[in-house]
């Protein structure tokens, strides 16, 4: 997708001259060395506009761009946010703000990172109490959904107790990782997410509905203040990741980035219409998800299925949570 020995500033030229104001870092995988072939830039840009999160792409480069205040890098509003800086890597830094906010955030790292799983830990316990809301209801698409993402939460809280920043198409690996000594936090968080169904055919099927996903967003999509946008480039990403991943024979990695993905999208299907409930977009005569396209992002398991994930996970969220206590 791009050519990974010529320098970061090089490749972005694009957006340097764009932004010619501006300090610009790397930050994600491709500022750890943790990046494929196929992953995108994820590009920290600092600006006194208040822009939304866009993706791009130019010649064989895609990027994700994060726009942020100098008061943002040098006090970042949110724990995770601040890890992102204190491993950021400077592209453009003339006015030496990312390299005085890399400094100010590295040394709070272990601060940052353990506020940071308990925000997520939290948030675990809260959608996993939705899907057992969802079964008492015997609404299971819902109860499939907020298992799926009860699940990414807990990996998401567990890998920062252990003071490692999540990539969302990298979790796999970053999980086995740490997961020495704790394989049935592994365990639970695989039936969680449902990667039993993980295989070329339902990385390809989940891949073709996460696409049809974000071509719904961008009919219809949000507006106002922070507005997050969809582009065609960001569906471009997801294939081409899901496309490198499956000719490494990494079907797990890439089932659970495109679960990842698909959390993502119908979140941002529910937002303008401020409904809760995934039935709701796939009920009456102008649902959005139809029966094929819900067999095709792997929302299909049975009552007992999902009985067996959520107890799954709901244990080891519990043992987390007694680890993390201080």
């Amino acid at each position: 997708m791009k050519g990974k020995s010529e320098p970061a500033a090089t490749l972005l030229r694009p957006i340097l001259d764009t932004y010619m104001d501006s300090a610009v870092a790397l930050v994600g995988c491709t500022a750890r060395g943790l990046d494929r072939y196929s992953c995108e830039y994820d590009v920290l840009v600092v600006t006194k506009d208040k822009l939304p999160p866009t993706s791009l792409r130019f010649g064989d480069v895609h990027a994700d761009l994060i726009f942020v205040s100098e008061n943002d890098v040098l006090k970042p509003g949110k724990p995770e946010q601040s890890i992102s800086v204190a491993l950021a890597k400077p592209v453009r830094d003339t006015t030496l703000v990312l390299s005085t906010g890399i400094a100010a955030n590295l040394a709070v790292l272990s601060e940052s990172a353990r506020k940071a799983s308990a925000a997520r830990l939290g948030s675990a316990l809260k959608i996993l109490g939705r899907a057992e809301e969802a079964i008492a209801k015997k609404s299971i698409l819902d109860a499939d959904f907020w298992l799926l993402a009860g699940s990414y939460e807990f990996a998401y809280a567990w890998l920062l107790s252990k003071e490692v920043l999540p990539s969302p198409s990298h979790l796999l690996s970053q999980l086995r990782r740490v997961s020495r000594g704790a394989s049935r936090w592994f365990e639970g968080f695989s039936m969680g997410a449902g990667l039993e169904a993980a295989g070329r055919a339902g990385c390809g099927a989940r891949l073709e509905g996460v696409t049809v996903l974000h071509d719904l967003i961008r009919e219809r999509p949000e507006t106002g203040p922070g507005a997050a946008t969809w582009p065609v480039a960001r569906t471009e990403t997801l294939s081409a990741k899901a496309d490198e991943l499956v000719t490494r024979i990494e079907l797990a990695e890439c089932y659970s980035y495109m679960g990842q993905e698909l959390i993502d999208a119908i979140l941002a299907l529910l937002r303008p219409v401020s409904k809760r409930s995934i039935g709701a977009l796939a009920s009456g005569k102008d649902a959005l998800l139809g029966e094929r396209l819900i067999r095709q992002l792997g929302l299909a398991r049975n009552e007992k299925a999902i009985r067996t994930g959520l107890d799954s996970l709901k244990e080891q969220v519990s043992h987390l949570a007694r680890r993390s206590q201080p």
